[in-house]
C-alpha cells in the first residue's frame, strides 16, 4: 500500500466527474478558501496479495456481523412466541431485559426488526408455516430485501491486517465516487496494466453480468433481491416499481445523488424506478397504507408504495411522528404492506456502535476472526475501564460526531455534535489511522470496503489532514486507488 504523491491530472477532470454525478465537489470553507472533495492527482497504490487480505476481511467481518445480529435478536423478548403474544404496544422489553431497550430503540419496532431480519435467511422463512414452534413463527414466509452497506476499516499495507473500525449498514455514502467517478479516472489515466487494476465490482454486482469466458451470468442485486421478494410476495408484479427517496434537506446534493446513482442501477437491471423526497412518503388513514403524495399528474390521489429504497436513518424515522404506523404496516399479514430498502435491522442491529462490543465479545477470543476487531466495550461497563487509550464513539452517530479520540488518559482529537445526547456510548481501543505524507501534511486515510449484496465489491479512500484528520469527517477527501501501478 502506496500513496502515490504526484499522479496524473486529466485535463478537464472537474467536468468530468461533474458530468458523471459528482455534483457536490467543492465547498467554501470558514476561511473563505475553496474545498475540493475529490482530489486529482495523488491515488494509493496497491498489490493484488494486500487487496485478497482486505477482501477475506469484509467477507469474515460480514459473516461475524450476521452471527452478531442473531445474538442480539436473541436478547430480546419478542424473539419468542409468548413475547410476539404481548401486542404491538405492550410493554415487556426492559432495559433489563432486552439488549434492543439498552441501546435506545422503541419498543414499538422490535416485532419488525426481528421479522425483518429473519425474513432475510431463506432457511428460516420458508420454514415458518412448518414448524409452529419456530421462535417467530408467521403466517406465511416473507424476505427483506439487503443490498449494500460499507465497512470503515484500518489497514496500513502488507504486513498488517485490517481492524474494523464501524459498519456503516444503512445509510453509506461515497457511493458515486467509489462506484463510477474512481473507475473512470483509472480507465482515462491508464495508470495500470495489471489484469484486476482496481478492486471495484461495485456497479456490475449492482446491475449484473452476462455469462462470458466459461463464467455464468450473474443476475446481479436488484434482480437476485426482487426476485426472491416476488417469491414471497406473490401479488407483486413481476417488475414492481421501486421508489427511491431522499433528504431534500441535504443541500449539498450528495444524498440525492446517491440515491439517483442507486436509482440508475435499478433502473439498469431492468424496473421501474421514481425518485422522491422523504417529505413525500405519507401515510394513508382510510387505506392503512404508505403512499407517495403529491405524485406529478395524480395530486389529488395518493398512490400506494410497494417497495422503496430511503436514504434517510432507521434511528431518525422511528421517533417521528407517523413512525408507529409505518412500522405496524410492515407486519400486516397479508403481506401487503411496504417493504423497505434497507431493511430496520440494518440500523437496529449492524449500523449502529453497539455491535462493536457484541463482536468483541463473540469473537474476540477467536484467532482467526478476532485477528480483524479491535477490543471494544460499553462505556458505562467494567471493560472500559482497562483502556487507557481508546476512541469514545456514540452509539448513535454519523460522520465521526462526537467521537473523542484518548491517548493514554489525554484527549488528542474532540468533534462535538449533537450525537449522543443519550448518553449512549462505546468505547473501541485507540488505533491511530496510518499517516501518510500529503502536500499540506500529514494525512490520515480509512478504507471504505463496499458489500453488494452480502459479497464484497470494491474499496474507497476517505483521507484526512493532521491531527483532526484522525477521525473521518464530512469534509475528508476521497482520493482513487490502483492495483501494481507503474509509478
Amino acid at each position: 500500500m502506496r500513496r502515490i504523491p504526484y499522479g496524473p491530472v486529466r485535463d478537464g477532470w472537474q467536468l468530468t466527474n461533474f458530468s458523471l454525478g459528482l455534483t457536490y465537489n467543492d465547498d467554501v470553507l470558514p476561511d473563505g478558501s475553496m474545498y475540493s472533495y475529490w482530489q486529482e492527482g495523488p491515488y494509493y497504490d496497491f498489490t493484488a496479495a494486500e487487496i485478497e487480505e482486505l477482501e477475506t476481511a469484509t467477507a469474515t467481518l460480514y459473516d461475524m456481523c450476521l452471527e452478531a445480529g442473531d445474538w442480539m435478536v436473541e436478547q430480546c423478548p419478542r424473539h419468542t412466541v409468548e413475547g410476539r403474544k404481548q401486542g404491538f404496544f405492550s410493554s415487556v422489553c426492559t432495559r433489563e431485559a432486552c439488549f434492543l431497550t439498552r441501546i435506545g430503540i422503541p419498543e414499538y419496532t422490535h416485532e419488525q426488526i426481528i421479522r425483518t431480519w429473519l425474513d432475510g435467511d431463506a432457511e428460516t422463512w420458508t420454514h415458518y408455516d412448518k414448524d409452529p414452534e419456530m421462535r417467530l413463527p408467521m403466517q406465511t414466509p416473507d424476505f427483506s430485501p439487503t443490498v449494500y452497506g460499507r465497512f470503515d476499516l484500518w489497514y496500513n499495507g502488507a504486513g498488517s491486517t485490517p481492524r474494523l473500525l464501524e459498519f456503516n449498514a444503512q445509510t453509506p455514502t461515497s457511493l458515486v465516487e467509489a462506484a463510477v467517478i474512481q473507475w473512470h479516472w483509472m480507465d482515462q489515466t491508464g495508470v495500470t496494466k495489471h489484469e484486476w487494476r482496481q478492486w471495484n465490482s461495485i456497479h456490475d454486482r449492482l446491475v449484473g453480468w452476462p455469462a462470458e469466458n466459461g463464467e455464468p451470468a450473474d443476475p446481479g442485486a436488484w434482480r437476485r433481491n426482487i426476485a426472491k421478494l416476488r417469491e414471497a410476495r406473490t401479488w407483486l408484479p413481476e417488475k414492481p416499481k421501486i421508489y427511491f427517496a431522499y433528504e431534500t434537506s441535504d443541500t449539498s446534493g450528495e444524498d440525492r445523488m446517491n440515491v439517483a446513482y442507486l436509482m440508475s442501477t435499478a433502473e439498469e437491471a431492468g424496473f421501474p424506478v421514481e425518485l422522491i423526497a422523504m417529505s413525500q412518503i405519507g401515510w394513508d388513514v382510510a387505506g392503512d397504507r404508505v403512499v407517495y403524495v403529491s405524485a406529478p399528474g395524480r395530486e389529488n390521489q395518493a398512490v400506494p408504495i410497494d417497495v422503496i429504497f430511503m436514504l434517510y436513518p432507521w434511528e431518525w424515522f422511528w421517533h417521528e411522528e407517523g413512525g408507529k404506523a409505518f412500522f405496524r404496516n410492515m407486519a400486516d399479514p397479508e403481506k401487503r404492506g411496504t417493504v423497505w430498502l434497507e431493511p430496520p435491522y440494518k440500523a437496529a442491529l449492524l449500523g449502529n456502535k453497539a455491535l462493536l462490543p457484541v463482536l468483541w465479545k463473540l469473537f474476540g477470543d477467536d484467532p482467526e476472526r478476532g485477528k480483524y476487531l479491535l477490543p471494544a466495550f460499553f462505556a458505562d461497563s467494567k471493560g472500559a475501564k482497562t483502556l487507557t487509550s481508546y476512541a469514545k464513539k456514540p452509539i448513535w452517530g454519523r460522520e465521526g460526531g462526537s467521537v473523542t479520540l484518548v491517548k493514554d488518559g489525554v484527549p488528542i482529537s474532540e468533534n462535538p455534535s449533537e450525537y449522543g445526547t443519550d448518553g449512549l456510548f462505546v468505547v473501541q481501543e485507540l488505533c491511530e489511522l496510518p499517516s501518510f505524507d500529503g502536500l499540506e501534511g500529514t494525512v490520515h486515510p480509512v478504507i471504505g470496503s463496499w458489500l453488494i449484496d452480502g459479497e464484497p465489491a470494491g474499496m474507497g479512500i476517505r483521507e484526512g489532514l493532521g491531527v483532526e484528520g484522525l477521525v473521518t469527517k464530512d469534509n475528508c477527501n476521497f482520493l482513487p486507488h490502483a492495483i501494481e501501478s507503474d509509478n
